[in-house]
């Protein structure tokens, strides 16, 4: 990719990030789910927009792309339902993808408590990203740096699987790493930016994915700070 492409390439994406942020749908993904009930209080929040109570269907996966668990549920009309993801896997100790279809238009969230007050500084929440998800993702920001906890969730939203390109620039638009990493059919993949870019830098990543699609998050954390957030990826 061409460095005098980035400006335009970004302006675009952006835009796309603002406009999915507000963006309603019948199919969501959840990027990433943890249940380990000794560990995290998580919860799947599926909100009805249009008012009609739509029946929703709710299908786990591990990071391999395996079902581990489904179920159905009904939202109230204008309301919302506040599911621990758990209850599809049995409780056991696992993390992947949640898919959800419903039957009218709906927005989900995903919220994670940690269950010992020591840890309760990484409670967060990520918003749901609409499926079938993105040929190409922009991360805004990433940090490689020893002493920040920093991790792009990459997840296939159709189901196909993909071959992701992925490319790490510097905030000054020079390139610092490069990969290609393959995610399985309704799998993901987790990646450190310390992997990949060997000095410490901040910068941007850009992904493109060839024989399917995916969405994807950026996760942040940091113990001397005592924080940890979640940023989602603009598509188109």
């Amino acid at each position: 990719m061409k460095h005098a492409l980035i400006p335009t390439l970004l302006a675009a994406f952006f835009a796309c990030t603002v406009s999915s942020s507000a963006q309603t749908g019948r199919q969501y993904i959840i990027n990433h789910f943890v249940s380990d009930p000794g560990v995290i209080e998580a919860h799947l929040v599926i909100t009805d927009v249009d008012g009609l109570g739509p029946t929703v269907t709710i299908k786990c996966y591990n990071n391999d792309g395996k079902l581990i668990g489904e179920g159905k549920e009904t939202i109230p009309p204008f309301g919302k339902v506040n599911l621990n993801p758990g209850k599809y896997v049995n409780n056991s100790v696992v993390n992947g993808t949640v898919h959800i279809s419903a039957t009218s238009n709906i927005v989900a969230e995903y919220w994670q408590f940690y269950k010992k007050t020591n840890e309760s500084w990484k409670n967060t929440t990520a918003v749901g990203a609409p499926a079938p998800g993105y040929e190409r993702l922009v991360c805004p920001h990433f940090v490689s740096d020893k002493n920040v906890e920093a991790y792009l969730v990459l997840a296939d939203s159709d189901g196909k699987g993909a071959v992701l390109d992925i490319v790490f620039y510097n905030d000054g638009g020079a390139e610092v790493g490069r990969l290609t990493q393959t995610v399985k059919p309704n799998g993901k993949v987790i990646l450190k930016p310390t992997d990949h870019v060997k000095a410490p830098a901040t910068g941007v990543v850009h992904i493109t994915a060839a024989g399917g699609r995916v969405t994807g998050e950026y996760w942040q954390a940091e113990d001397q700070k005592r924080y940890q957030t979640v940023v989602p990826m603009g598509g188109i």
